[in-house]
């Protein structure tokens, strides 16, 4: 928001890119996909309030899984070219005030898209750009020089290119949509007379064309730190519990109890791993104990190390480092098991026995687990994930 005037970031991602040969949207650009760093910058810049993804027709399936995690993004079908696709953008935009960029501009800063967006609000026609540092000559069709421009007035237009919403819309009615002259939305503007007030952007906010821009590309990602790997420490928390139960022996991180009998379950009823399935799915976002063990159940599966196995091949560049767990029962006494339950859930986690805290309380018996009811644990997973800046 600028004033009282909403600001929409359309993003255009919705072209063939045959100059380049294959999605070039989607090709890794230091370990992330290309198209995550525009989006990323837009939804990050405080001026704006809504960004909105312009993908082919059947691109949109794969940008839902792509954008799951963020709520800022809304994807809009493309068009046959790009003034259409540019269009449906801006028909569903809500701003007062529309950001226009090319998906394949993977560097622009926050810092530009503020000035372009001040500068659309202000005049109501912006566009980013540099200034030519080369002569520049226009030439006809057989490559003989008809022009030189002047150089100091001569600025090459990148994105993203601003304008009043309802001005551009206004524009776009009276443009002939199928001129194959038509390359971006400042020529819409231009051609019904509007004044496209230029503002001075980075060179290196360059435009991935064909394959030999992506060396150029990888060289500036690595100059900004793109490529360097980092650790992101992550926590979570998991809890089940269980009533006492009346069948079989009771298993408890993975280390028998005999004289107990089993809790309720359908599994073994091994509440601590449980307990730890629920926190590692906290970490990767899949609810394993929900989705997935009722049907391992069904097929016999009923071992709980299976289900934490399966919470655990869901954990990408992760690495658990620490677990901790509070066990609050009547029974059984666990003082002597503690050492074995550690050792146990170390050698599931590929840790030491060093790296697993087991507490265990009767909660003075102001609970059910306390009164020997059932059994309750809670469970704190810490682990690093390795990602890309």
């Amino acid at each position: 928001m600028i004033g009282n005037k909403k600001i929409s970031a359309l993003i255009l991602a919705a072209g063939s890119s045959s100059r380049f040969g294959e999605d070039k949207l989607c090709l890794d650009l230091c370990g992330r996909p290309l198209l995550t760093y525009p989006v990323r910058a837009f939804s990050e810049c405080p001026e704006v309030d809504e960004v909105i993804l312009v993908l082919p027709p059947h691109q949109l399936e794969n940008g839902k899984g792509m954008f799951s995690h963020d709520d800022s993004v809304r994807l809009v079908a493309g068009g046959k070219s790009r003034p259409y696709s540019s269009l449906n953008g801006i028909q569903a935009a809500t701003g007062d005030v529309v950001l226009i960029h090319d998906g394949a501009r993977p560097f622009i800063t926050g810092e530009v898209i503020g000035r372009c967006a001040h500068a659309a609000v202000e005049y109501g026609a912006a566009a980013a750009g540099v200034k030519a540092a080369d002569t520049i000559k226009l030439c006809d069709e057989q490559g003989v020089v008809r022009q030189t421009t002047n150089r100091p007035t001569t600025w090459q237009v990148q994105t993203p290119q601003c304008f009043d919403r309802r001005l551009i819309l206004e524009a776009y009615a009276k443009t002939n949509m199928e001129d194959p002259s038509i390359t971006d939305d400042c020529m819409i503007a231009e051609g019904q007379g509007i004044d496209v007030h230029l503002i001075e952007s980075d060179k290196n906010n360059i435009k991935v064309t064909v394959r030999e821009d992506i060396v150029l590309a990888e060289a500036i990602a690595q100059q900004r730190g793109w490529g360097k790997k980092s650790l992101h420490t992550i926590t979570a928390i998991g809890q089940d519990s269980h009533r006492m139960g009346n069948r079989g022996s009771m298993v408890l991180g993975g280390v028998d109890f005999p004289e107990y009998p089993a809790l309720e379950a359908n599994s073994d009823g091994d509440v601590v791993l449980h307990a730890l399935t629920n926190a590692v799915s906290g970490i990767s976002g899949r609810n394993v104990l929900g989705a997935r063990a009722d049907e391992m159940c069904r097929c016999g599966i009923t071992d709980s190390r299976a289900y934490l196995a399966e919470a655990l091949s869901d954990l990408k560049n992760t690495v658990i480092t620490h677990v901790s767990f509070t066990i609050e029962c009547k029974t059984p006494h666990l003082s002597g098991k503690i050492e074995e339950m550690k050792k146990s859930i170390g050698e599931l986690l590929g840790l030491s026995a060093q790296q697993v805290g087991i507490t265990a309380t009767t909660g003075e018996g102001l609970t059910a687990f306390g009164r020997g009811e059932g059994i309750s644990v809670f469970c704190i997973v810490t682990a690093e994930k390795e990602g890309w800046n």
